[in-house]
């Protein structure tokens, strides 16, 4: 099974395709703002490359996020295009949850997103005979209420994503943790979450794959408004 996966829902532009569980092309653009112009460019320079084409792909994977509005819903819509025009399997993963692909670590997995005002996007997850278990769906909180989730949990923690150099100190103080060398995502990775997603459900509706948009709760967006 060839499958090309792509992720923009951070400041990284990510595409993969992975096949048989084998790493076939990785394509990584960090810092980047620019994710429409940057993801079309990156495919069809990846595809060049090759010896087979988008239309020779078996399933299509995308990070939904969360994370960058923008990114997300250009990522998602490539994909889905993609997939309707080329009459092909989909599959939408979270960004998170890629993130914490081949850590190879026996502690929690945490990845984290910034995003501002002291609150991060996160999810917690565990590796189980090379599997990501989802202990905790993503989220959008306080860092302070993930601190206090995590010392519950009395585990030892990794964080990953671009927003653990952000975070790690304020996690250290409460937590025994230690952080990966780099962010985690990347397309291969979105690819891999979706091929065993796809095996145990087969492929998402073409109309339900969405930018998983994870807001404020409606109370606290209005108490953001009356104090800023």
């Amino acid at each position: 099974m060839k499958i090309l996966g792509i992720d923009t829902s951070t400041m990284r532009t990510s595409v993969g395709i992975v096949e048989d569980d084998e790493i076939v092309a990785e394509y990584l653009l960090s810092g980047s703002r620019f994710h429409s112009e940057s993801i079309t460019e990156m495919i069809n320079d990846i595809f060049s490359k090759l010896d087979f084409t988008i239309n020779d792909i078996d399933l299509l994977a995308v990070g939904v996020g969360p994370g960058s509005f923008t990114g997300v819903r250009i990522a998602v819509t490539i994909q889905k295009t993609f997939a309707q025009f080329l009459k092909k399997d989909i599959c939408g993963v979270s960004s998170l949850k890629a993130m914490a692909v081949d850590t190879n670590s026996n502690r929690i997995i945490v990845p984290i997103v910034d995003a501002k005002r002291h609150r991060a996007y996160s999810g917690i997850y565990k590796e189980e005979n090379g599997k990501i278990i989802t202990l905790r769906e993503d989220d959008l909180k306080d860092v302070s209420e993930i601190i206090k989730e995590l010392k519950d949990l009395d585990k030892e923690i990794l964080l990953t994503g671009p927003g653990r150099k952000v975070f790690f100190d304020e996690f250290k103080e409460e937590l025994d943790v230690l952080m990966t060398n780099d962010m985690g995502l990347s397309g291969t990775k979105i690819a891999k979450i979706a091929k065993e997603k796809f095996e145990e459900s087969g492929s998402d509706n073409y109309f339900e794959v969405l930018p998983n948009y994870l807001r404020l709760s409606q109370a606290e967006r209005e108490y953001e408004k009356r104090n800023n």
